[in-house]
């Protein structure tokens, strides 16, 4: 692939419901222009976007890809990201490289969750939208019912640029509205080009016709600003309105260069020119079996090329790359020189992962990170056999660098480790790659809630401990108070001995004993918090007593002090926010009353649609994440945080505890 200068790249990513024909629409891009002999399937492996036998597995996308396609003279960097709603950070790393967004629908489904979640997405992340209703010649297809729906659904913005031309149902091409001012849609695009600018809205209504010039002057405005948002249409299986998709954005799509400068995080302004100090934003790592690690990039500033210096300015370290590549699909065509704006990846790079920043020493620039969506679908995940134990911990550091959505947390309470991820089938992802690719089976299972235990009442009791072996003995003779400390989460140890009844010496001693043994509750084996222990006397012996005899009469007191001290068990509560359309909160609210929740809050999100907030047992919401999904049609999201503790009721602490004993008989028994 030949070098482009950065007036001639553009950089769309393809957003939209899952099965609505993304990848398709780039294998008849990559087609239409011979960079392929033939449109490839997922399923069969064939498809030159869907290449990962993940993907073929399951017949849809998965990860993000690349596929650059050139057209008269213009390179159009496609990015095509998975549909469905576990791989969110597959998209939203898709949408940080782009500058703008085509969402694609079916002309047979019409709008989808995964529609109005990438109109969100790129509300946020301020990306103009083209929608491409796909699929016009299949069964039961409807270009003018979508078209209704998208403008019912999202504003009159949204205006067909082309039109299908059918022969019975088959898509035989398109005309260009802007191309017959008789079409009723003319007047719509006339009437949004011309609010884009002052000079352009006087003519509209004095009814004067727009130049070509006036017209791509207004259209690029009204698109950037989001006053309209273009509908093409066509058939991607068949190639249908490709070429003119590729024509809309050779013509319109905003070019990153014309944005003139860009800031980093910390305000620093740099031109979107070649001639500015080189700069550029991880925003997706593949880990390749052969090649090893490649960098995707977009070059934010400057040029870069293999003989350009690379220093991570997050990590602090110089880089050197192996290669610098176009990635198309799973091909790595290799370049001289990225300009300003262009996509491209590195390989080899040491410590670099998606999200940093790479740039030269001299100039150290740090660019906003990629928001990822937080993963609250928890599962805790363990090696089935001694052989994966040693490889499960590798494997799954190089699936984190890969995706960023990811969360493994190892619980130091729990003693499990637990793998947070948006949904079940990202995790599945997970579990089929570590089998697949690095040769680890693990075993999964609900993660263990973290609750912990306390006291509500005051005991006195004595822990003595006394060992005679034949030679010297062992002796250690402690009076240890347990009481309630609100005051203080970790134990405070306090001593009130006189007369030396125990030797000072021996104080750490105690103290220690009674620390380890604050891990593992009477109750079900949890956390014991907010305890005070007072050693107010004991005795000793000047031959036998030693520090570890009292550390172990401290044990016995614990043993013995606990139980007697009324303890109780404590659960999580966790604070919700769920967004959703206003349609789903009832049922919302329903649930979480079931949940043993009591709603806070509720009002409007950002987005226009229902918040509502709540507190929750973190024990109810273990598989919300699924739940909430198939509440709202998979429209609703949440994000849930660790509040505070509270006493659990007794049914709750009967079962924990019932399931502890059972959980140790069945160690026992093994």
């Amino acid at each position: 692939m030949k070098e482009y200068l950065s007036k001639d790249v553009r950089n769309v990513v393809l957003l939209g419901h899952s099965g609505s024909g993304k990848s398709a629409l780039v294998e008849a891009a990559l087609y239409l222009t011979k960079a392929v002999d033939r449109m490839g399937k997922t399923v069969d492996g064939t498809s030159a976007m869907d290449y990962d036998p993940e993907e073929s597995k399951r017949g849809l996308s998965v990860f993000t890809a690349l596929g650059p396609v050139e057209w008269k003279n213009t390179k159009i960097n496609f990015i095509d990201t998975p549909g469905y709603l576990d791989y969110e950070g597959e998209k939203v790393s898709g949408a940080a490289a782009a500058d703008l967004a085509m969402i694609v629908v079916s002309a047979k489904d019409g709008i989808e969750s995964g529609t109005e979640s990438a109109v969100k997405l790129c509300k946020k992340m301020n990306l103009p939208i083209v929608f491409f209703i796909n699929k016009i010649d299949d069964d039961n297809a409807n270009f003018e019912k979508t078209v209704d729906e998208l403008r019912d659904k999202f504003g009159t913005s949204a205006v067909p640029f082309a039109v299908p031309v059918m022969d019975g149902k088959k898509m035989t091409g398109s005309s260009r509205v802007l191309d017959d001012p008789s079409n009723a849609h003319y007047d719509q695009i006339a009437e949004a080009i011309a609010s884009a600018d002052d000079e352009l809205m006087e003519k509209f209504f004095e009814g004067e016709a727009f130049t070509p010039e006036e017209t791509a002057k207004g259209l690029k405005l009204a698109l950037k600003s989001g006053d309209i948002k273009p509908i093409l249409a066509g058939s991607a299986v068949n190639a249908q309105g490709v070429d003119q998709v590729l024509d809309f954005m050779k013509e319109n799509c905003p070019i990153y260069a014309d944005q003139g400068t860009v800031k980093d995080a910390n305000g620093l302004e740099l031109k979107t020119d070649d001639s500015e100090v080189f700069s550029a934003l991880v925003f997706k790592t593949v880990v390749d079996a052969f090649v090893g690690k490649i960098s995707y990039v977009k070059v934010m500033s400057g040029s870069l090329s293999l003989t350009t210096p690379l220093y991570n300015s997050k990590k602090d370290q110089n880089e050197k790359a192996g290669g610098l590549f176009v990635i198309q699909g799973k091909q790595q065509l290799p370049v001289n020189k990225l300009s300003c704006g262009d996509l491209g990846a590195l390989t080899k790079l040491a410590v670099t992962e998606s999200n940093d920043t790479l740039c030269t020493k001299d100039k150290k620039v740090v660019f906003k990170d990629i928001e990822y969506p937080r993963p609250m679908l928890g599962v805790a995940i363990s090696p089935k056999t001694k052989d994966d134990e040693d490889k499960m911990s590798d494997a799954l550091k190089k699936v984190l660098i890969e995706d960023k959505s990811l969360n493994f947390v190892r619980n130091a309470e729990t003693g499990e480790q637990v793998l947070y991820a948006v949904g079940d089938q990202q995790i599945d992802v997970v579990v089929s790659k570590l089998k697949s690719r690095y040769k680890v089976e693990v075993a999964l299972k609900e993660p263990k809630v973290q609750y912990r235990e306390t006291i509500r009442g005051k005991s006195e009791v004595q822990g003595k401990y006394k060992k005679q072996n034949g030679g010297a003995g062992q002796y250690g003779d402690v009076w240890v108070r347990f009481e309630p400390n609100p005051d203080s989460e970790e134990m405070v140890f306090a001593e009130e001995v006189f007369g030396g009844a125990v030797p000072k010496n021996y104080f750490p001693s105690v103290e220690a004993g009674l620390r380890g043994c604050m891990a593992k509750g009477p109750l079900a084996g949890c956390k014991v918090v907010n305890v005070k222990a007072t050693l107010y006397d004991g005795s000793y012996h000047p031959v036998d007593s030693k520090p570890n005899s009292f550390e172990a009469a401290a044990r016995l007191a614990f043993k013995a002090g606990i139980p007697k001290a009324n303890p109780i068990l404590l659960e999580p509560i966790g604070k919700v926010t769920v967004i959703c359309p206003e349609e789903y909160t009832g049922d919302i609210i329903g649930d979480f009353n079931k949940r043993r929740g009591m709603i806070l809050d509720t009002g409007s999100a950002e987005s226009g649609e229902a918040r509502i907030e709540a507190e929750v047992p973190m024990a109810e919401m273990l598989k919300y994440a699924t739940e909430l999904r198939s509440m709202t049609k998979g429209r609703g999201t949440y994000v849930i945080d660790f509040d505070r503790y509270e006493p659990a009721p007794q049914n709750v602490t009967d079962k924990v505890v019932a399931a502890t004993a059972a959980e140790r008989k069945d160690e026992d028994d093994d």
